[in-house]
């Protein structure tokens, strides 16, 4: 798989850093991989490389403050920086494979990102894919800390702390944790901002999916201790375009889980049958 790098501009003057990879045949469809919070895209070459011998093309990038994008680590000025990153990247693939189905896939972070974009924005694309997403999280926060959090957001909304995020919840392969450690690309930092626009974002989501008119694929695992599984469960029950598949005993990154293959064969048998009709 080659590896093609591109640059993203932002209308702050900030740069988003890219990648896409083609298969040798014209694509059936190109998969567009939002990632999740504290992680970067490069993680998923290998998630990239199964698509591609499937004759998907792909495309990913690096959100604002994170990976070897611009910004502060672990932070965003507003929710629509977002939503500018995912705009910039359907114009970008429309110009690389023009008249080729569009799907947007989030993990985490960016399973939030994807439904909301798809709730708010006019932007052409034709599936809609989301592993775990940061709907609510699976611990609740005490009360005090809520608190702390809103005041925060209006006095130091860019102040960073360390997440209290254990890396061993986000998987059962203890070489991926290992790993996930080590990447010098990834971070344990956020701020008091991006909190609140996620947590709102997550409620406007649950408050407004029945709207979604796009095929809808939704799968999470059961056992996830970072991103609530009941959160995606409710989605479900208010969706009319939802496919729920839950995984049992599953953390939080199902694409390096023990099940990964199910996994895939899941998503490519589904993106086939919504392709097709």
């Amino acid at each position: 798989m080659e590896i093609k790098e591109t640059t993203l501009t932002l209308k702050s003057g900030e740069n988003i850093f890219a990648w896409y990879a083609q298969p040798a045949r014209a694509p059936r469809a190109i998969i567009c991989l939002c990632h999740g919070w504290g992680e970067h895209s490069l993680r998923y070459k290998d998630w990239a490389q199964r698509f591609i011998d499937q004759e998907y093309a792909f495309f990913s990038w690096d959100h604002i403050g994170h990976g070897q994008s611009d910004g502060k680590r672990g932070h965003v000025k507003n929710y629509n920086v977002f939503m500018e990153e995912i705009n910039l990247v359907l114009n970008k693939v429309s110009q690389i494979n023009p008249s080729v189905p569009v799907v947007l896939y989030g993990h985490s972070m960016g399973g939030n990102l994807v439904i909301n974009f798809a709730l708010r924005q006019n932007s052409p694309f034709n599936l809609l894919i989301a592993t775990s997403p940061w709907i609510k999280l699976t611990k609740k926060n005490p009360p005090i800390l809520n608190l702390a959090v809103k005041v925060l957001n209006r006095v130091a909304p860019s102040l960073q702390f360390k997440a209290p995020l254990d890396s061993k919840g986000i998987c059962q392969v203890a070489e991926v944790v290992s790993g996930y450690k080590k990447d010098p690309l990834n971070h344990g930092k956020i701020t008091p901002r991006l909190v609140t626009v996620m947590d709102e974002a997550g409620e406007y989501a649950l408050a407004n999916i029945e709207r979604l008119n796009r095929p809808f694929l939704l799968i999470h695992g059961d056992a996830d201790p970072v991103a609530s599984f009941d959160a995606s469960s409710e989605l479900h029950a208010n969706s009319k375009t939802c496919s729920f598949i839950p995984f049992k005993d599953m953390y939080h990154e199902l694409h390096n889980e023990p099940i990964k293959d199910d996994l895939f064969n899941i998503i490519k048998e589904w993106l086939s049958g919504n392709i097709s009709e």
